[in-house]
């Protein structure tokens, strides 16, 4: 009985994830006076959450009290803890960020993800990073669509933002760096060695 229970504690490791999404950088300014994000904790097929919020979204904030460039405070705090049998598909975090325009029209400022830290291979190990993921905005492909665009106030959107995920679907994507996401992440493993995984 003993040794049963063993093999199926043996089976399985656990990903601990803590921290937030601190803030959002926009070295020219942001096109809109407020921002706000949603946010999805995105992992493969083997990976079971077993407790936390897969997705959310942030309060409106602003930097309008500073100077157009300075960091616009987010602070949404993340906490997830994943339960799988292989490292394949390991947790990443996709960011959407969206503006207010001074008519209240809701606009996509562009996209950022990042992968949750991967770190040792002990059977507890843990890691703190501040982490900083470019945020991405598609381009107009034609004059047409860009004069559309200008005439709207509406900037281009992405169907599906998961695609970003394999770079295999964003081939001839044509997207512009606009900013940055900065994101503080505490991870701790447990259970990883057992396996015999080394990364």
């Amino acid at each position: 009985m003993k040794s049963s229970s063993g093999t199926a504690a043996a089976s399985f490791f656990n990903l601990y994830v803590t921290g937030q999404i601190e803030s959002a950088t926009f070295p020219l300014g942001p096109e809109t006076s407020e921002i706000f994000c949603r946010y999805e904790a995105i992992a493969g097929k083997d990976w079971e959450l077993m407790s936390g919020i897969r997705n959310g979204i942030t309060q409106s904030a602003s930097n309008r009290k500073s100077s157009f460039n300075e960091p616009i405070a987010i602070n949404m705090p993340i906490e997830l803890t994943y339960q799988s049998t292989n490292p394949f598909g390991w947790p990443q975090i996709l960011i959407s960020i969206y503006g207010t325009t001074f008519w209240g029209i809701d606009v996509s400022l562009g996209y950022s993800r990042v992968h949750v830290p991967v770190f040792g291979n002990g059977n507890c190990k843990s890691i703190s990073q501040m982490l900083k993921a470019p945020i991405l905005r598609p381009r107009c492909t034609n004059m047409m669509s860009d004069f559309i665009r200008w005439l709207t106030g509406r900037n281009p959107e992405l169907k599906d933002p998961k695609i970003l995920l394999d770079n295999m679907k964003t081939r001839g994507l044509s997207t512009e760096s606009y900013g940055e996401v900065q994101l503080q992440l505490n991870v701790m493993s447990r259970g990883i060695a057992r396996l015999g995984l080394e990364f």
